[in-house]
């Protein structure tokens, strides 16, 4: 009879206990329900303060993916399999959070460093301002507690940054134009180089380091290296100026060079006593010029060439007349020296270089007079278009025909004065086709000097 009324208690302990199971699921599923939307809201809320989405991407699959679902009644809360799910993935967000600001200030450290190397080449192109307000970013940096704060310092210090190269480059580039601005500007101080180098080569002369500079601002230029450029164009244009000089000067004696050599051209066609030593000296001094390649060395022709032209111009004065040429006018012409003299009475009158017969026409040598004077005449071809000798109608000023054939003494103003002399009977561009060319200015005096029927002696 006992055992019948302690089953009921037994039954009541039973439910009792089943009761307190089932509260306890519930909490617990309750209780993991609000984790993971404090969880979702986390990562929503670190998503917006910069944390990368592909970071949170996996967090969210993983609760999506092992979240329970059963009800509350369900076996699977009896036990506390939620707790460890959401102990890891909290693991893990604080590792992407940790992760993002870690990433954010690696970038934003990177740009100080870039700004560090900008400033420390371009210190002295950059205002007091933009220096000081550089100077906060790492203060900035470490104030900022976010990886979207510090994406925010980075975006706007690379804006900065990148405005003052600008205006860096822009303030180099002006200074560089202002700088060569009196030679023309970069580009006009590039080719004058170019082409004062080519000058200088030509004349075997001494372009230093004119070249290498050049190409050096070229390069430096198309790089966009302005600092460097300005430096190598401050160097440039006085290395360019000395350049020009040395041309200059080697013009000025070329000027001189080639007058000494028709002076003692002048002295073997009169034959005076001391033309021959002359001529020596003359060619020594040629072989000088040739070889002259600095300034210093040209001076030094100069001076020989001063020296040599007052021992011919004594030579010359000293035996101006007592010449065996006969009574009267006489014109006098060496096809070996192209030297034409004139003279009366023994005296010489004047005396010019000239250009003669090319090699394949040459002027004739012999006794011959001045026996035609024409006046703004034109010369026309005898030999056909299609001759290598044929030429185009040539108008002359001044002619005095000496020898049947139309044989000239006459002027040739398309001549170029440096033609003129030794060696243009030889060159095919200023070589006469058997006439006798003179400079314009002594042909016009020789046209009004010469009477018809003066003596003409040409020799080899």
């Amino acid at each position: 009879m006992r055992l019948r009324y302690l089953i009921p208690p037994l039954l009541l302990c039973l439910v009792a206990a089943g009761a307190v199971t089932a509260h306890a699921a519930s909490d617990r599923q309750a209780s993991f329900s609000t984790a993971a939307t404090q969880l979702r809201a986390q990562w929503d809320d670190d998503q917006a303060q910069g944390v990368p989405a592909s970071s949170l991407a996996p967090l969210r699959t993983e609760l999506t993916s092992q979240e329970p679902t059963a009800a509350w009644w369900s076996p699977a809360w009896l036990g506390d399999n939620g707790q460890p799910l959401l102990a890891r993935l909290r693991s893990r967000t604080a590792a992407a959070w940790s992760a993002a600001i870690d990433a954010q200030r690696s970038q934003a450290q990177a740009v100080i460093t870039q700004w560090n190397e900008f400033a420390q080449k371009q210190t002295t192109w950059l205002t007091s301002n933009a220096v000081a307000s550089a100077g906060q970013w790492s203060r900035q940096l470490n104030a900022s507690t976010t990886p979207a704060a510090i994406t925010s310092l980075t975006t706007s210090w690379k804006t900065f940054l990148s405005d003052q190269q600008t205006a860096v480059v822009a303030a180099q580039q002006a200074k560089l134009a202002d700088a060569l601005k009196s030679a023309g500007g970069p580009h006009a101080v590039l080719a004058s180089a170019r082409h004062l180098v080519a000058v200088a080569a030509s004349a075997n002369l001494d372009a230093g380091n004119v070249e290498l500079l050049a190409t050096q601002l070229s390069d430096q230029i198309a790089a966009g290296d302005n600092l460097r450029a300005l430096a190598t164009g401050e160097q440039l244009l006085p290395a360019l100026s000395s350049l020009q000089g040395l041309v200059n000067l080697n013009n000025q004696v070329s000027g001189q060079v080639l007058p000494l050599l028709w002076n003692v051209d002048q002295a073997e066609a009169e034959g005076t006593p001391h033309a021959a030593a002359l001529a020596a000296q003359q060619s020594g001094i040629g072989a000088q010029f040739g070889a002259a390649r600095t300034a210093d060395q040209l001076n030094a022709v100069a001076a020989s060439v001063a020296a040599l032209q007052g021992q011919i111009g004594a030579d010359l004065t000293a035996n101006q007349c007592g010449h065996a040429v006969g009574a009267g006018k006489v014109i006098t012409i060496s096809l070996s020296l192209q030297e034409m003299v004139f003279y009366q009475d023994g005296c010489v009158v004047k005396a010019t270089p000239v250009t003669t017969g090319r090699p394949q026409l040459r002027t004739p040598a012999g006794h011959f007079a001045v026996f035609s004077k024409p006046s703004n005449f034109t010369f026309i071809s005898p030999w056909p278009k299609g001759s290598p000798f044929y030429y185009n109608p040539t108008p002359a000023r001044w002619g005095l025909e000496f020898a049947a054939g139309g044989y000239f003494i006459h002027d040739a103003s398309w001549e170029s004065t440096s033609s003129y002399g030794p060696g243009g009977e030889n060159n095919q561009q200023a070589a006469s086709h058997g006439c006798v060319h003179t400079p314009t200015p002594i042909m016009e005096w020789a046209f009004s000097w010469t009477p018809i029927g003066t003596p003409v002696v040409i020799t080899a």
